[in-house]
C-alpha cells in the first residue's frame, strides 16, 4: 500500500500556495497594491503597507491549517518578493531531452548571461557566495529583489519564496548544489 505524498509549503496543490498564486496574479492587475509593496525599503515598512495586511490574513489562514504559524517576518519576505516578480517563469526546455522541466530560481541565477552557452552565468559565482553568507531576512529581501531585477522579474515564484520562507542551514545547501548544477563556471587553476 502507498503513501499519498503530503503536499509541502510551497508546491502547487497546497492551499497555501494556490493563495498565493492566485493573490499574485491579482497583484499584477492591482497596479496600486503593487507599487505600495514596492516601494517599502525594509519588512517593517512592508508590514505597515495596507496591501500586505490584506493579503497576510487571508494567507496566514492557508498556512496554519494543522501546520505551525509562520513569523511575521517570513510571511512578509514572502509577499515583499512577490510584488517584484512580473512572470512566474517555471518551465524550461532541456536542451539535451528537448523535456520540459522545473526551472528552479537557482537554476535562473545560473543561466547563461547570453544565448551562448559558454557564456557565465546572470548571477556571477561572487555575487552568490555573497548570497549564501546572507545570515538575516531584511538582508536577505534586499539582495533578492537585486536578483529578481537581474533576472527581467521573471523567476520561479513559488521556488522564490520557498527559498527566501526556510532561509538558513537546509535552504543554503540545496541552493547552492542547484547553482553549481547548471552554472557555467570554469575549474579554477590547481584545484
Amino acid at each position: 500500500m502507498t503513501e499519498l505524498k503530503k503536499v509541502q509549503f510551497f508546491e502547487e496543490g497546497h492551499p497555501a500556495s494556490d493563495y498565493i498564486l492566485e493573490w499574485w496574479g491579482d497583484l499584477k492587475q492591482n497596479k496600486g497594491n503593487r507599487a505600495e509593496l514596492r516601494r517599502c525599503k525594509n519588512l517593517k515598512e512592508i508590514q505597515l503597507a495596507s496591501a500586505y495586511q490584506r493579503c497576510y490574513w487571508q494567507l496566514i489562514e492557508h498556512f496554519t491549517q494543522g501546520q505551525q504559524v509562520p513569523s511575521r517576518e517570513q510571511m512578509a519576505i514572502i509577499i515583499g518578493l512577490a510584488a517584484h516578480i512580473e512572470e512566474n517563469d517555471t518551465k524550461y526546455k532541456d536542451s539535451d531531452s528537448n523535456n520540459e522541466k522545473e526551472y528552479y530560481f537557482a537554476y535562473q541565477m545560473a543561466a547563461p548571461k547570453g544565448k551562448e552557452k559558454n557564456t557565465p552565468p546572470k548571477l556571477s559565482e561572487l555575487r552568490f557566495r555573497r548570497l549564501l553568507k546572507i545570515k538575516d531576512r531584511e538582508k536577505l529581501f534586499r539582495f533578492l529583489i537585486q536578483v529578481i531585477r537581474l533576472l527581467d522579474k521573471k523567476v520561479n515564484l513559488l521556488d522564490l519564496l520557498s527559498i527566501a520562507y526556510y532561509w538558513g542551514d537546509k535552504a543554503k545547501p540545496n541552493l547552492a548544489y542547484k547553482y553549481y548544477k547548471k552554472a557555467n563556471l570554469k575549474l579554477s587553476e590547481g584545484g
